[in-house]
């Protein structure tokens, strides 16, 4: 049995994303209302209702450039203290300094980080949930291009926006290019921003210092008061990046032994076999769907030695070879 997940996102940001929607012309789902209507203005959104949710909107408006069109729609003043905090920043560097350290005050959907190169800085973000994990993603990424472009006053001009997607037909690459005025690349490594160096030095039209270090404290102390992240969950958040990685690497990155991750994990009542499982068979299942991986590559991303060992591991989780299953998929 799964332990509860503790993670949620704020009751403003699942209605800033309705807001969006009604901006763009589009209704809300029947079924997003019943959802929310049990939750406090006080409280914050459970990440299960929130995962209901994003399906509800995604079954309703089957729009492969929803997730670009609700984040362009998406205003810096619905984001509640985070937004108004990183508004009062001196410049975008600073503001993304503010992003990478409060954004679990919005969500805990996913994660922020920038990794600098030479020639460029990427703000990266990683879902930490697999489902309607893209739509999420591009609602993200297009909400912090468009209000980057607000709270500069619209100097930024971001080399690309980064893709970790599979490129679709020239058609929507075009529709993706036209709605977010910025070059598109895709297949990246993970999605993300990409930067000038010097971009993170572009003053901020709303900066105020004073305002910023009333903002602080409370940031913080609300920062404090969230509850801990399960193991299981991290675990499942470094497969979900690298999905190869065995467990032997998996207790590497959290700086604990084996045996000791296992203990944990059993405490929580999982383990790191069905964490595994459930990350891999997603992935595998995603990969043959689209057709663009055959099953010795696919074996390969996964960690298995050989098409033979993938295959066994399929059948577990599906009961269909790898092959039938490709069969009878529609493609992505």
């Amino acid at each position: 049995m799964k332990p509860a997940d503790n993670r949620t996102v704020t009751l403003s940001y699942t209605r800033a994303i309705l807001s969006a929607l009604n901006t763009i012309g589009l209704s809300t789902p029947q079924n997003v209302e019943p959802l929310l209507s049990g939750i406090d203005e006080n409280e914050r959104v459970p990440m299960a209702v929130q995962e209901d949710f994003w399906s509800a909107l995604a079954s309703a408006h089957p729009d492969p450039l929803l997730g670009i069109r609700l984040g362009q729609a998406m205003q810096s003043s619905q984001m509640g203290l985070v937004g108004y905090l990183l508004m009062t920043q001196r410049t975008l560097g600073a503001a993304i300094d503010q992003l990478l350290t409060y954004h679990p005050l919005v969500g805990e959907g996913g994660q922020f980080e920038l990794r600098r190169g030479a020639n460029h800085a990427d703000l990266c973000y990683q879902p930490n949930y697999l489902r309607c994990a893209r739509l999420r993603v591009e609602t993200v990424l297009s909400a912090c291009l468009a209000q980057t472009r607000g709270i500069t006053g619209g100097p930024f001009r971001p080399q690309s926006l980064q893709l970790a997607y599979p490129a679709p037909s020239l058609a929507l690459q075009q529709q993706y290019q036209n709605l977010l005025q910025t070059p598109i690349q895709f297949n990246a490594p993970v999605s993300a921003i990409r930067l000038r160096p010097q971009d993170l030095e572009i003053p901020l039209v709303a900066a105020d210092q004073q305002v910023m270090a009333r903002l602080k404290p409370e940031a913080d102390a609300l920062l404090k008061s969230l509850k801990h992240k399960s193991l299981q969950l991290r675990v499942a958040h470094l497969l979900q990046q690298e999905p190869q990685l065995t467990r032997e690497q998996v207790a590497s990155r959290l700086c604990i032994s084996p045996r000791h991750l296992g203990r944990k994990l059993q405490e929580e009542n999982a383990s790191f076999r069905a964490i595994q499982d459930e990350v891999r068979s997603h992935y595998a299942c995603q990969w043959l769907r689209q057709r663009d991986r055959n099953n010795a590559e696919i074996a390969a991303a996964l960690g298995y030695c050989d098409e033979s060992a993938f295959g066994k591991a399929f059948r577990r989780w599906t009961g269909l070879s790898p092959k039938h299953y490709r069969n009878q998929q529609p493609a992505d």
